[in-house]
């Protein structure tokens, strides 16, 4: 199975009830290119190339409505990120937490990391309130599991799977896959900067190696 790639590198409003506050297992089941954005930061305006990842949350169940009947799964949270490895990114220290390694030369010239859809990990999550009064939840940061937990999926290997792994990127879209995504995702990678070369994209299997002591 061949993945889209999207590498990074050291160059270079929701009514629905917030996850909850505190450590949770979970599956990062998306990784998407949002391309070139446009951000603007102390009143200087920028492009940055960011991506959002996603993760699901099994031990978290949440309840919605959709084609006139209830439906019930995992709940999910995820966090857009520029796509940069450098040493003053946040996406480093959040994948290196992760990891449980600091990234050697050779992966900060280009880090794939689309090698993150299907891991595992344990997330934290903590709550902001926003200007407008509303509590939102937001990732703070990943860490491995532990050894319990590690034993847990030996023996339920299905606790550690996503119901869906998605990579998209606009350098290789697919029509199917784009379908998918939620319509903020597509209004904010329709309204990106820098155009990329079309190259064929497609879903992602589920990932096998949840056990290594390194996911990634």
């Amino acid at each position: 199975m061949s993945f889209p790639s999207i590498r990074a590198s050291a160059k270079g409003g929701s009514d629905f009830k917030p996850v909850p506050a505190g450590v949770h297992f979970a599956v990062c089941s998306q990784v998407i290119d949002l391309g070139v954005q446009k951000t603007t930061f102390k009143g200087q305006d920028k492009q940055k190339h960011q991506v959002y990842i996603r993760f699901e949350l099994p031990d978290t169940r949440v309840t919605w409505g959709k084609e006139g009947s209830k439906q019930e799964g995992s709940a999910t949270i995820g966090r857009t990120f520029t796509l940069s490895i450098g040493e003053m990114s946040n996406l480093r220290p959040f994948l290196t937490g992760w990891r449980g390694k600091e990234f050697t030369a050779a992966e900060q010239e280009s880090f794939e990391i689309t090698s993150i859809v299907g891991k595992v990990c344990q997330l934290s999550v903590v709550h902001e309130t926003g200007g407008d009064g509303k509590v939102r939840a937001q990732i703070s940061g990943a860490f491995p599991i532990i050894k319990e937990q590690r034993e847990a999926l030996t023996l339920n290997p299905a606790r550690g799977q996503a119901s869906k792994l998605v990579v998209y990127s606009p350098a290789a879209h697919d029509a199917a896959v784009w379908e998918t995504l939620p319509n903020w995702i597509q209004e904010k990678i329709n309204g990106r900067i820098q155009e990329q070369a079309p190259v064929k994209a497609e879903d992602v299997s589920q990932a096998e190696d949840f056990n290594d002591d390194i996911p990634f």
